[in-house]
């Protein structure tokens, strides 16, 4: 039987290890999940530099073969093929999102998680005008980060081919799933000034 003190102790004790810790907008829910959630507006246009955000992680074990990567966009453009999507993680190792997908029409990944649960591949997805895509599997699988040690700065880049339409980057998740941390660290997000912009 513990005493009142040790069961005050435990008690407190299991509620600090499945609780969400949050620092610096990221929400933390050790021991397996890190959500960044950056809701900035960056332009995204034929005659602007490809658009990028920065996100550094520290403290996390190298991800496993059974770790999960999600990245959630929130993209307003209104010919969506011009678009190419990418995420780099901290070694280099890049993957297409989307590669010139959502023909002519408006708006389609304005909030779409790319998830390799998907049911549909974004190359034959079947888009439609003002219609979110609201899950699809990228190009190239997100389990391709695996066995990656995910420490460091990772990149999603966005370039926009084509004028004259243009668009706005709103908003950006990215989820890393699994028993990933070596100690709760702070993980942020950061854009470069000269693509930030007033709306």
């Amino acid at each position: 039987m513990f005493t009142q003190p040790l069961h005050h102790f435990l008690v407190l004790l299991v509620l600090c290890l499945f609780q969400s810790f949050v620092y610096s907008d990221v929400t933390y829910t050790a021991p397996t999940t890190a959500v960044y959630d950056d809701s900035s507006t960056q332009s995204v246009g034929y005659s602007y530099s490809p658009t990028q955000r920065y996100a550094t992680f520290s403290g996390l074990n190298t991800l496993s073969s059974s770790a999960v990567v999600t990245i959630q966009i929130w993209l307003e453009h209104t010919y969506n093929s011009d678009v190419t999507m990418k995420l780099y993680s901290p070694d280099g190792t890049f993957i297409t999102l989307s590669n010139q997908r959502g023909g002519s029409y408006d708006n389609v990944f304005d909030g779409t998680l790319f998830t390799d649960s998907a049911s549909t591949k974004v190359s034959s997805y079947s888009f439609q005008n003002n219609k979110v895509a609201a899950s699809v599997k990228p190009e190239d699988p997100l389990s391709t980060f695996q066995g990656k040690d995910p420490n460091g700065q990772w990149k999603i880049w966005l370039s926009d081919c084509c004028s004259p339409d243009n668009g706005y980057l709103d908003r950006v998740t990215l989820t890393i799933t699994g028993k990933s941390f070596k100690k709760i660290k702070k993980i942020f997000f950061y854009k470069k000034q000269s693509d930030l912009t007033n709306r």
